[in-house]
């Protein structure tokens, strides 16, 4: 399933540049997990989950004309629960092979627009908070806020916020 396959791609990614503890060291294959395979089989079957594909742009490197992955529902086991109404990321990765900029931001604001369409005022989602915390500032860009910290097994991470409920205000 294509989150899998565009995890092995960002993990090896970031093994390439000495970030390793997200997804592993840069070696790991997730296509080769059978829990990644089953995680992945669930997202693409939970209705939350939305590729950015494209097939005009000639010479991408990509997985069959997937360049991104995005998976929304309710958030992940680990995490503390929502005390409001929330749509969760639970995924997002892109191929960073591509040389695409700007393709996570599109899929980020694809979950903001599901958001809003189903009346929530709350976009929530929890990254790898380890290797000097690059991932968590990729999102406060896009609009997130930094949130509570927490660790499973070994890996930091934080819960980031975005309140689509305030947007707006203050301008």
């Amino acid at each position: 399933p294509t989150p899998v396959r565009l995890q092995d791609i960002a993990t090896a990614w970031l093994g390439s540049r000495g970030r390793t503890g997200q997804w592993g060291d840069g070696t790991v294959k997730h296509a080769e997990n059978p829990e990644c395979i089953e995680r992945s089989k669930e997202f693409a079957e939970s209705g939350g989950a939305w590729r950015r594909q494209n097939h005009d742009e000639g010479e991408l490197k990509n997985i069959n004309g997937v360049v991104g992955g995005l998976v929304v529902g309710r958030a992940n086991p680990y995490v503390a629960p929502a005390t409001e109404p929330e749509l969760y990321v639970n995924f997002l990765a892109t191929d960073r092979r591509s040389g695409r900029k700007g393709i996570g931001a599109l899929l980020l604001e694809k979950a903001r627009a599901l958001a809003r369409e189903m009346g929530v005022g709350v976009l929530r989602l929890d990254c790898y908070a380890g290797n000097g915390g690059g991932l968590v500032r990729y999102y406060e860009p896009q609009g997130f806020e930094r949130g509570e910290s927490f660790e499973v097994t070994g890996w930091p991470g934080l819960i980031m916020v975005r309140r689509l409920d305030k947007e707006g205000e203050g301008r």
